[in-house]
């Protein structure tokens, strides 16, 4: 007779580029993904490319954005033997809105057909496999004020019903929000809003 063990539950990192210094932020990006052994990141930016097309300008392209062909983050990572993946539907709509109203109203609207439900979809099926180690992206360096956590803990509540462990990559901010208060608790950042 066989013992049936109960599967850990999964573990959602999030990263925000803008963190690291520009000079070192492709290397440390990297580094700390494989640190944390993650094998798929998945890009949740809106706008994942440089907003300029020439590289000598300030927003040109960079080895943390999008670019044509295997250039850029997709290059960046696979040579890491990090797997990429675009979700724009999971994008802020208003990236100058701190309040996340429209994302927070289109996660409220389940479940109608805003993108965003697409999205959880589609990140909740890579989550759910084992071979799996999922970091999701912005440019933010705070998670606590960017829409990744807020879309982390969309997918939790309505995927994972509230079991998915959402942690920062970075350690000396890490913490495991369903640890510390359950998922959306009583300490969370964007309660209230």
């Amino acid at each position: 007779m066989s013992r049936e063990t109960a599967a850990k539950p999964p573990t959602l990192w999030l990263a925000g580029y803008g963190a690291w210094p520009v000079a070192k932020r492709a290397k440390a990006l990297v580094e700390t993904l494989r640190r944390r052994g993650v094998t798929r990141l998945v890009d949740v930016r809106l706008s994942p490319c440089g907003s300029d097309v020439e590289p000598a300008r300030p927003y040109g392209p960079r080895p943390w954005n999008l670019q044509a062909g295997s250039a850029g983050i997709v290059d960046l990572l696979d040579k890491a033997e990090i797997a990429y993946e675009w979700l724009v539907e999971l994008g802020n709509p208003q990236r100058k809105d701190p309040a996340m109203t429209v994302l927070r109203s289109h996660l409220a609207d389940f479940p109608s057909l805003w993108p965003v439900h697409r999205g959880l979809e589609r990140l909740a099926e890579i989550v759910r496999k084992p071979s799996e180690s999922v970091a999701i992206l912005c440019v933010c360096g705070d998670a606590r004020r960017c829409h990744r956590t807020v879309v982390a803990e969309a997918l939790a509540a309505r995927h994972f019903s509230g079991t998915l462990t959402i942690r920062e990559v970075f350690e000396k901010r890490n913490r495991s929000r369903q640890a510390e208060n359950g998922p959306g608790g009583p300490d969370h950042p964007h309660k209230g809003r």
